[in-house]
């Protein structure tokens, strides 16, 4: 079966220095986060037009910016105003003197469509002061998430004395997303100069496997480029191709493709190195813009024996991680998939930084199609796939092929897959010494038979808007999903079943206004003991994965991973909370924590007065 994960291109600000043979005119990296104040701006926009910062600055909810340290954006997601005429404009530049010039940028423009209407990015210049403006070059967009590199000849304006050139954004009167860049070089070439614009790498590789590396390369100099040799190396691995044939002028780039070349043996980071060694057989006059890197990080395809199934998985283990580090298993949501979740909750980076290891199992295909985890949904009633008998077994082999710590496995998950870990809290308590469940929500009939023999600490993130995973609960089966408790009862629930009380409640701070929402906390524990029941209510928040959509306030995946961290090694056992001797019953609730009068045949839970709870079904 072949296997994708999500390609995108790596592109690296390309440094621009001046050789011997070359001359720059003008340079400006917004490295101060401000726009220079030689350079102008002509805009209708009510915003000011172009602004200056880092991506978390200039980006919207509706229009990410890849990092790319300081840099210029404008940005039509914030005002939703007139963008048809976003000037950013070069101080004058003389070009009186100069045969030959080129404008060479980093760039991040996606050319999207919304409604109708298409965006545009245009380089245009000026020989009146800026009263009249001539296109020389339409940009063409890339909804790669990547910042490219963009070269123009500068020939309709070569002779000239007073010239200045622009940055045009137009929104074509839509709402639409924007356009940044960075590294902005004005050159007259000379010389030799060959450079590495670009390399292309996936960011997530299947381990085992040869992987492929691409990449561009453009000329900078004055002289015709018949050949180019680049060297590429990746650990202890190394190659070189020479490309040769060609003829490229000024501006004219190359790509190039080395397949099958790079061996990703385990999971794991590693770092992909490129560099021009030789142009037309000879050094190169520019040496500084002859590399680039990237880095790659190669996952685990693997099959587990489920009965008659070969069930599918991805495992993830750093290269740093210690001997004996913690798991932690990830469950995807109703119809998602395992590299939905190894592309948006980035666990494989906090895996990277802080040393445990991360599986990501695939659900199996239910009669409509849909991959699941099995829960028990009103319509898997003929389902039989025993997930916790999966789940557990790829646990015990994982643990003994790669000697993971067995008392430090935790799981998490979106939406199906976090009503899942409810399961694991309930059925495999035992295996799993903390859950993460990310807009879940808790089957009555899970509910019903919940005995776990260990206390699991639970955290749950959820919005109040949710319109799948209803905050307010559905009992009477209204969505037909089956019934289900509210989020507050959920959490009712196992802090009555754990016998614990409230510690601390909060709100986290408001610092991302644009997602329209706030988030407030509230966790439950004991004294000087190790269960937790922990709620973050997302007020306002939808069906989402903080941190990746939706709420910006917090991060899902590292609240998750926090929460795990900080859990105590040693579980307690839910027999612990009856003690022998003198008590008294203080309060009897359902299984949602209400108080109630018993009746027979319910399952209700005795409150006492040391403070133990105990789960019986009422005879009298």
């Amino acid at each position: 079966m072949t296997k994708t994960i999500l390609n995108t291109c790596c592109c690296l600000a390309l440094c621009m220095t001046t050789a011997t043979a070359q001359t720059v005119l003008l340079q400006a990296s917004f490295d101060d986060a401000e726009v220079p104040a030689d350079w102008l701006q002509q805009t209708l926009s009510t915003d000011g037009g172009w602004s200056a910062g880092t991506n978390a600055q200039l980006e919207s909810q509706w229009w990410p910016i890849a990092p790319h340290g300081t840099f210029v954006a404008t940005n039509d997601d914030a005002c939703d105003c007139d963008k048809s005429e976003d000037y950013l404009i070069t101080p004058e530049l003389d070009f009186s003197g100069v045969d030959e010039a080129i404008l060479a940028f980093s760039t991040y423009f996606d050319g999207g469509t919304y409604e109708g209407v298409t965006e545009g990015a245009f380089i245009e210049y000026s020989l009146d002061g800026g009263e009249t403006w001539v296109l020389m070059q339409a940009l063409v967009g890339s909804e790669d998430g990547a910042w490219d590199f963009e070269v123009v000849n500068l020939e309709d304006v070569v002779g000239e004395s007073a010239v200045h050139l622009a940055f045009r954004y137009n929104d074509g009167g839509g709402w639409l997303y924007g356009w940044a860049i960075d590294d902005v070089t004005v050159m007259e070439p000379g010389g030799l100069d060959l450079a590495l614009t670009s390399l292309g790498l996936d960011d997530i590789v299947l381990a085992p496997s040869q992987g492929d590396v691409s990449g561009t390369v453009v000329n900078l100099g004055a002289d015709t480029i018949n050949s180019y040799t680049i060297a590429w190396s990746m650990g202890p691995a190394s190659g070189e191709v020479t490309v040769d044939g060609l003829s490229l002028g000024l501006a004219d780039a190359d790509d190039f493709s080395l397949q099958g070349e790079l061996p990703f043996d385990l999971s794991g980071n590693y770092t992909v190195t490129a560099e021009i060694t030789a142009v037309n057989g000879v050094a190169d006059d520019v040496s500084s813009n002859n590399a680039q890197s990237a880095d790659v990080t190669a996952i685990f395809f693997g099959e587990y024996p489920d009965g008659k199934e070969l069930r599918e998985y991805y495992y993830y283990e750093p290269s740093t991680a210690p001997d004996n580090c913690p798991l932690v298993f990830v469950f995807h949501g109703y119809t998602g998939d395992a590299e939905g979740m190894i592309n948006f909750t980035g666990f494989n980076a906090l895996a990277d930084e802080h040393g445990f290891a991360v599986c990501y199992p695939q659900g199996t295909e239910d009669g409509s199609g849909n991959q699941f985890f099995n829960v028990g949904y009103a319509f898997h009633q003929s389902e039989s796939v025993d997930d916790v008998a999966f789940v557990s077994g790829l646990r015990a082999e994982l643990i003994e092929t790669y000697g993971l710590d067995a008392a430090r496995v935790f799981g998490t998950g979106f939406s199906n897959g976090a009503d899942f870990c409810y399961l694991l809290a309930c059925e495999a308590s035992n295996e799993f010494r903390a859950v993460a469940p990310i807009a879940g929500i808790l089957m009555s009939d899970i509910q019903a038979t919940c005995s776990p023999e260990y206390m699991v600490p639970i955290l749950e993130i959820h919005g109040t808007d949710d319109d799948v995973s209803l905050y307010e609960g559905d009992l009477e089966n209204v969505d037909g999903w089956g019934s289900y408790p509210s989020t507050p009862d959920a959490m009712a629930f196992f802090v009555n079943l754990f016998g614990l009380g409230l510690q601390e409640e909060g709100n986290f701070p408001d610092d991302v206004n644009w997602d329209e929402s706030t988030v407030d906390f509230q966790k439950w524990g004991l004294d000087g003991a190790c269960p937790q029941v922990w709620l973050y209510t997302v007020n306002g928040g939808g069906h989402s994965w903080p941190g990746a959509w939706g709420n910006q306030d917090i991060d899902a995946s590292r609240e998750a991973w926090d929460f795990f961290a900080q859990a105590c090694s040693e579980p307690m056992s839910v027999a612990n909370l009856t003690p022998t001797g003198d008590r008294s019953v203080v309060r009897i609730t359902d299984v949602l924590g209400r108080e109630v009068h018993p009746e027979p045949g319910i399952l209700l839970l005795f409150q006492y007065s040391d403070g133990s709870v105990e789960k019986r079904v009422w005879t009298e």
